[in-house]
């Protein structure tokens, strides 16, 4: 046990967890291998995972959580009467709020594990003295060090992997055939929109990169630029304006468990800092990955935690213009030729 832990193994292994992680696609996907460490360690305890409703699919099937929880709106109010319905023994809040942690509290759950550093860790009895903001290290490992206030040292990091249903394969390929997507010579999956946390590539070189592809005649797959419907407006204007539009399909009304099953089949991903790129890494795709050279939204903290990936970030970063435009679209299309006439992997 850690000096700072009072719970003991035989209580972890009988009890009843709570992991709480109330925000974004990304964040939840680079939680799974602590629950996977937790499930692994303790195959008697009962794991349930609380999550904004945006994400609930992504977990719906993951085969060590008991049940996924959602919370439109968290309060501490919400959060107690969780607590007080499934009487956990311990929560552990990978995403510290001030009514997250009141709410555990007044929900009488006994053990109550997050970080040391908000005004109000008074609630919280187990506290990890660690402080993410430095980004010195990747989430997902700022992720399992939580574990260690409970005795669980030494951990190995592993890679998050999502499961896909051969049901969600089979409605995918049926989707793309009536958007008129040929599969014979496959597909690559390009994702723009960003809700805003780092700096991104723009627009405009996406449009670059799309037409260099579809110009080249050793290119024969087809391009999806997937997104929701906010982002419609942009994503068709990028399909109607490029090289070949009939080989680049917009796909705007898949839900989470559909992407899953889109990007696994994918040839190649390519997106800025956004969860899609943790989920096409979850589930085996290779992802090339356009990140802030900014310490809290660079790679270092927030890359796809996966081998097969190729990440280009500016040197440096600057006030004085866009420096997400130094990486230019023809070094990404000069990768992707050469990681499709080779096919290997590529750290």
């Amino acid at each position: 046990m850690s000096k700072n832990s009072k719970i003991s193994a035989a209580q972890l292994n009988s009890g009843r967890i709570l992991v709480v992680r109330t925000d974004r696609i990304g964040d939840v996907v680079l939680t799974l291998p602590l629950v996977d460490v937790l499930k692994d360690r303790y195959p008697q305890t009962e794991i349930d995972f609380l999550v904004s409703p945006g994400t609930f699919e992504l977990l719906s099937e993951y085969p060590n959580i008991n049940k996924v929880h959602t919370i439109e709106k968290v309060t501490a109010s919400g959060i107690r009467n969780l607590c007080k319905a499934n009487s956990y023994d311990l929560a552990i809040v990978v995403y510290p709020r001030f009514a997250i942690a009141l709410g555990t509290f007044l929900g009488e759950v006994r053990w109550r594990l997050g970080t040391a550093y908000r005004w109000y860790s008074f609630f919280f009895n187990l506290k990890r003295y660690e402080h993410r903001k430095e980004s010195v290290k990747h989430e997902l490992e700022y992720n399992l060090g939580l574990l260690e206030e409970l005795g669980i040292n030494n951990i190995k990091p592993m890679a998050p992997k999502l499961p896909v249903k051969a049901a969600d394969v089979e409605s995918v390929n049926s989707m793309l055939a009536a958007k008129g997507v040929n599969k014979g010579n496959g597909y690559a999956v390009i994702h723009m929109p960003s809700l805003g946390s780092a700096k991104v590539w723009s627009s405009g070189n996406f449009t670059l990169l799309i037409d260099l592809l579809l110009k080249n005649p050793k290119f024969d797959k087809t391009i999806i630029l997937t997104g929701t419907k906010r982002d419609e407006e942009m994503v068709r204007g990028i399909a109607n304006g490029s090289a070949d539009d009939s080989r680049v399909i917009p796909v705007l009304d898949f839900n989470l468990n559909e992407l899953k099953a889109l990007l696994k089949s994918a040839a190649f991903f390519v997106s800025n800092s956004t969860g899609p790129i943790h989920i096409a890494a979850a589930v085996g795709t290779f992802v090339i990955g356009l990140y802030s050279p900014v310490k809290v939204e660079s790679e270092i903290r927030w890359g796809p935690y996966t081998e097969r990936k190729k990440i280009f970030s500016p040197a440096e970063d600057s006030d004085d213009r866009n420096v997400m435009d130094d990486i230019s679209p023809e070094e990404v299309y000069d990768f992707i030729m050469q990681y499709l006439s080779t096919k290997q992997t590529v750290k």
